[in-house]
C-alpha cells in the first residue's frame, strides 16, 4: 500500500464526517495531528489491512489477526494503549537481548519484527525507524513491547 492510497482513505473518511461548507478536498494529516476517532478508522482501513499481509506471510496463523493481536486488553476497552503488555515483553538491556536471540525461534522473529513490521509501520505512520544515529526516537520495538525489569544485585538488610 502506498501513501497516496493512505492518503486517500484519510481523505475519505474526512469528507464521509463532513468539512466546512462541504470541504471534501481536506488534506491528508498525518497519524500524530490525528483525532482518537481518525486514529480507530485509520487503523481499521489502512494499518489492520497491511499489517494482516505482512504478518500472514510471516506465519500463516496471523490469518485471524485482529486489533487484540497488537492491543490485548486495549482493544477490548477501547483504550488502545500502547505498548502492550499482552504481547512478549522483551529485554531491557542490549546484553540480555543479544541473550535472548540466541534462542533460533527468538532471532527469527526479531529480524522479522526489525525488517518487515517496524519498516512497515513506520512508513504507516509516516515516521522515521529506529536508528541509533539518524533516529533514536524513531519508531522501534518500544512501541509495541513492555520491557522486562532487570533484576540488579540484591541489596543486604
Amino acid at each position: 500500500m502506498n501513501m497516496k492510497r493512505i492518503s486517500m482513505a484519510v481523505c475519505l473518511f474526512v469528507a464521509a464526517c463532513g468539512g466546512e461548507d462541504g470541504d471534501s478536498a481536506a488534506p491528508p494529516i498525518a497519524y500524530e495531528d490525528m483525532s482518537f476517532e481518525q486514529r480507530v478508522v485509520f487503523m481499521n482501513d489502512v494499518v489492520m489491512p497491511e499489517m494482516k499481509k505482512v504478518f500472514v506471510a510471516f506465519d500463516p496463523k496471523f490469518e485471524t489477526m485482529d486489533c487484540t493481536t497488537c492491543h490485548g486488553n486495549g482493544a477490548i476497552d477501547g483504550t488502545y494503549t500502547m505498548p502492550s503488555p499482552q504481547i512478549e515483553a522483551l529485554p531491557a538491556t542490549e546484553e540480555a537481548f543479544l541473550e535472548y536471540v540466541k534462542d533460533p525461534e527468538k532471532a527469527r522473529w526479531s529480524q522479522f519484527m526489525f525488517d518487515e513490521v517496524m519498516t512497515r509501520m513506520a512508513d504507516l505512520l509516516e515516521v522515521a525507524k529506529f536508528d541509533h544515529e539518524t533516529a533514536p526516537n524513531g519508531f522501534s520495538c518500544s512501541n509495541c513491547h513492555t520491557h522486562t525489569v532487570e533484576e540488579g544485585p540484591s541489596e543486604a538488610p
